[in-house]
């Protein structure tokens, strides 16, 4: 059976946890301690978790190696342990990592959130559709064919049609209301988010968005990882395993190797376009002065921001689209139903 992976609200809460006891002047195991004895709110894998690591922490374990035993943390939370733990820098690399887990929950919150209103509106325009199809047309059609013999024949016939068009858009809207509600739940959770990166980086609708994620993401990662300790090519081979964006991941490559033989990671980023221009200048600037990993956080948040919005604006750019479409075809199947009952009044 596989072990259940930590989520990025739980890792996100234990890491600022632990960062605030660490700068107060308790030590690891202590700090441990001391959230497993707070910690009975927290969920039960989050607290089992972190009394695996309170045993192994007392019996002169280090940090990193407790958590990898553990196997609840990601991959790259462990890589990142190791080399905070290195350097000596674990209080401030555990806020840094918080803040990573909080960005990237925060993102996945307003995706699920913005794609959960349209399939909202789209179950409501479901009801309606049903109530008109199965119920109220059957119930005109019945009675129209009473008044004209047949239907078919006559000069109502697009009733007919009005109930075939009311029948295909209701299988369209649950369709698409299917399709928004897998997307929903494949977001919470880190396999299914790795299993829309592909689909979404061939789209051409959401090539861009895709891409511009997938940049956000390796810059907090370097970020997270350089402010551990870690060297640039060290972060980057790190950036170049977790990204699954492959046009991203051959840049990278290409950075990489430009690295070996002696450019710099902001030029090398600007080379190859892994960035865009104002932003490569910005790293630039931040190597040039010392502050690199400062200003690769900088670069992630205004790249997360633009790729979270670009996404909803994706999103709420096929809304309305879908719902004017449902209330055209409400519309319509009411208006076909009444109009030949005014025709038969204005005739009486």
């Amino acid at each position: 059976m596989a072990v259940q992976i930590l989520s990025e609200e739980q890792i996100s809460v234990f890491c600022r946890s632990l960062a605030m006891m660490l700068r107060s002047g308790v030590t690891m195991q202590e700090a441990v301690e001391l959230f497993v004895q707070d910690g009975d709110d927290a969920s039960p894998l989050l607290h089992s978790t972190a009394q695996q690591m309170e045993k192994a922490l007392g019996e002169g374990q280090s940090f990193a190696q407790t958590a990898r035993d553990t196997g609840t943390f990601p991959e790259y939370a462990l890589g990142v342990f190791s080399m905070a733990e290195l350097s000596g820098r674990l209080d401030e690399v555990l806020d840094q990592l918080a803040d990573y887990y909080d960005r990237q929950h925060a993102l996945n919150e307003r995706l699920r959130s913005t794609l959960t209103y349209p399939v909202a509106l789209l179950l409501m325009m479901c009801g309606v559709l049903s109530v008109l199809v199965f119920s109220v047309l059957p119930m005109f059609v019945r009675v129209y064919n009473s008044l004209t013999g047949s239907l078919a024949a006559s000069s109502y016939a697009y009733v007919l049609a009005a109930s075939l068009i009311g029948r295909v858009s209701l299988v369209l809207a649950v369709a698409v209301s299917a399709v928004l509600l897998v997307l929903a739940v494949m977001l919470h959770t880190q396999k299914g988010r790795e299993k829309l990166n592909g689909p979404m980086e061939r789209s051409r609708f959401t090539r861009k968005a895709a891409r511009q994620l997938a940049v956000s993401q390796m810059a907090d990662t370097v970020s997270t990882m350089l402010a551990s300790g870690a060297e640039e090519d060290s972060a980057l081979e790190q950036c170049i395993r977790q990204t699954s964006h492959t046009g991203l991941r051959t840049a990278l490559q290409a950075c990489r190797s430009d690295m070996q033989q002696g450019t710099g990671m902001a030029q090398a980023f600007l080379r190859h376009k892994v960035l865009p221009p104002l932003y490569a200048r910005m790293l630039q600037g931040g190597s040039e002065s010392g502050s690199l990993p400062a200003a690769m956080e900088s670069v992630a948040l205004r790249m997360g921001q633009e790729a979270e919005n670009a996404l909803c604006r994706l999103i709420d750019d096929i809304e309305p689209v879908l719902i004017g479409f449902l209330t055209v075809s409400v519309g319509f199947t009411l208006l076909s139903v009444m109009l030949p009952l005014l025709g038969i009044l204005s005739a009486v």
